[in-house]
């Protein structure tokens, strides 16, 4: 269950007050949830010093890790070059030894294997917390291994992507084109594919480069076996279905809020998902019914279940928009 971030910090606050504060968190959430900033906190919680950034952090002691290089990844190396020499330092009186992954999913799954004994048995008075916006992306045994807080963003921060920003204009001009039709609906449901499809085209050119410089480095470092690059193509495939999952979901859930907000419209209710849209969703509202409304609704909330099944991607849409918007 997502918190908001003062939330999260009390429930911290507490576990600190009775001895009971863990070594290792997955801290999770959309981009907007500002998870730096939540770290930030929580070191400041935990410490009792109060430093602004995680840069601040850094030149007081705690290991912050980055994405590094060309293919953004935190590689095997710097876990054993960076992270198991760090714990075992001197912390010149401080209570904990702090170390923050940012972009934590940024580890393979071998680095992630590197790591998991360290992230079992750390030296007494260590935290770890892991920033992922991607927490999917992490192995089980990994999961298995940390506590795990979901935060929300503050209200009114949500940011689209530009697949998003693509959907905002596609149901804005809802307004101006008959979607009461079956061809209407299957122009609707081609427009949402096209966007599909530049997401899925953009994160195979993205990942196949991170991994055909990640062979490049390897490559001039030691000798690579075809297993492990094998390995390494599986689960660059799977990097890309997962994030491609990831942002599909973005825009589910972006549909919904914005056809929620319609039926808001209509009831009366002043609270919406998407304020800085209300004139659109506003025109929609004075233009559909809300049976109508209601049953789009229930139609895409159908697909958005059916789509974390083994459901076939485009059946699944043209059955979906065609029952929602014919």
């Amino acid at each position: 269950m997502p918190f908001k971030a003062n939330v999260a910090l009390q429930f911290l606050a507490r576990a600190k007050d009775k001895g009971r504060l863990g070594h290792a968190y997955l801290i999770s959430g959309p981009k907007e949830a500002d998870l730096p900033g939540f770290a930030v906190k929580t070191l400041n919680l935990v410490s009792g010093e109060r430093w602004p950034d995680l840069e601040g952090w850094e030149s007081h002691g705690a290991l912050v890790l980055r994405p590094e290089s060309k293919s953004r990844q935190i590689r095997i190396e710097t876990i054993r070059e960076q992270v198991e020499p760090f714990l075992y330092v001197t912390t010149s009186g401080a209570a904990h030894r702090f170390c923050v992954f940012v972009d934590a999913e940024r580890m393979n799954q071998a680095t992630q294997n590197a790591f998991l004994r360290t992230l079992e048995e750390p030296p007494p008075r260590t935290l770890f917390l892991l920033l992922s916006t991607q927490p999917e992306q992490f192995l089980e045994t990994t999961l298995s291994r940390v506590i795990r807080i979901a935060l929300l963003p503050e209200a009114n921060t949500r940011q689209l992507s530009a697949p998003e920003q693509k959907l905002v204009r596609l149901l804005t001009d809802l307004a101006n084109r008959p979607t009461d039709s079956l061809a209407g609906a299957l122009a609707l449901r081609k427009e949402f594919d096209d966007i599909l499809t530049e997401i899925e085209d953009r994160l195979t050119k993205e990942l196949e480069s991170q991994f055909d410089e990640e062979k490049k480095f390897y490559k001039q470092t030691t000798d690579v076996d075809n297993a492990w690059l094998k390995d390494r193509e599986e689960e660059s495939k799977a990097a890309i279905e997962a994030r491609y999952r990831q942002e599909r979901d973005g825009l589910m859930e972006l549909l919904l809020a914005w056809l929620g907000d319609v039926l808001r419209h209509q009831v009366g209710v002043s609270r919406l998902d998407l304020p800085e849209h209300a004139a659109a969703t506003g025109v929609l509202a004075q233009r559909w019914e809300p049976a109508t409304v209601s049953r789009r609704i229930k139609e895409l909330r159908r697909l958005h279940s059916n789509l974390h099944t083994n459901v076939q991607e485009n059946l699944a849409l043209d059955a979906a928009f065609v029952a929602a918007f014919a």
